[in-house]
């Protein structure tokens, strides 16, 4: 199974990758099928910002409880005015908020279940999160939020699990205007697809 699923990625990605770089690939698509699957618990946050390149954007907050086990995946001190004061970016933020990591011959097996041409594209869509410094991960006490974020917020999560653990929100900056109704994975799915389309292609 492990062979055949080497042999499809290759075949759709050239047979200079490596396991490793197949890896790397599948990993991307189950973080950002993660993601994805996260934003039915998200909220607006700033209506106008921009991505790396200057994009326009809007933020989705993704709220999750800030539990010993959680924070136990990064090092966040022990102060809570210094806790808030760090952040975590990228694929780390994803990790650090829940994000399962999938041992290599689990991911290449997933690979070969799931199809190699929806791993690259899911993969695609997360590299583009990447590249453009779209996820970031904090550490916040529910009574410092916004009260427009906390009240938001406030539906989505267990008012004592929050104020005794703190909040991580996990933000995530999307190339697009205010979605109709609620954030949803075929709304990112879509805003991504069509600002990734109209980037120009790297030389070489």
């Amino acid at each position: 199974m492990i062979l055949r699923t080497l042999s499809l990625l290759r075949s759709l990605q050239g047979a200079h990758h490596t396991a490793t770089d197949a890896q790397a690939r599948i990993q991307q698509a189950c973080d950002y099928r993660w993601l994805r699957r996260q934003l039915g618990h998200g909220v607006v946050g700033a209506r106008q910002t921009s991505l790396a390149d200057g994009t326009p954007a809007v933020s989705v907050v993704l709220p999750f409880v800030a539990t010993p086990a959680r924070r136990r995946g990064g090092r966040w001190p022990q102060d809570p005015d210094e806790r808030e004061r760090c952040f975590v970016e990228g694929a780390h933020a994803c990790r650090a908020a829940g994000a399962p990591g999938y041992r290599k011959l689990e991911s290449l097996s997933q690979g070969l279940a799931q199809g190699g041409m929806a791993i690259l594209k899911d993969a695609a869509r997360f590299q583009y999160l990447l590249d453009q410094q779209a996820l970031r991960l904090s550490w916040r006490r529910s009574g410092t939020l916004p009260p427009d974020l906390a009240r938001q917020l406030g539906r989505h999560l267990p008012d004592g699990d929050a104020e005794r653990h703190g909040l991580f929100l996990l933000t995530l900056k999307v190339p697009a205007s205010l979605p109709e109704g609620s954030p949803n994975g075929a709304w990112l799915d879509g805003c991504l697809d069509r600002y990734r389309r109209i980037l120009p292609t790297p030389a070489g």
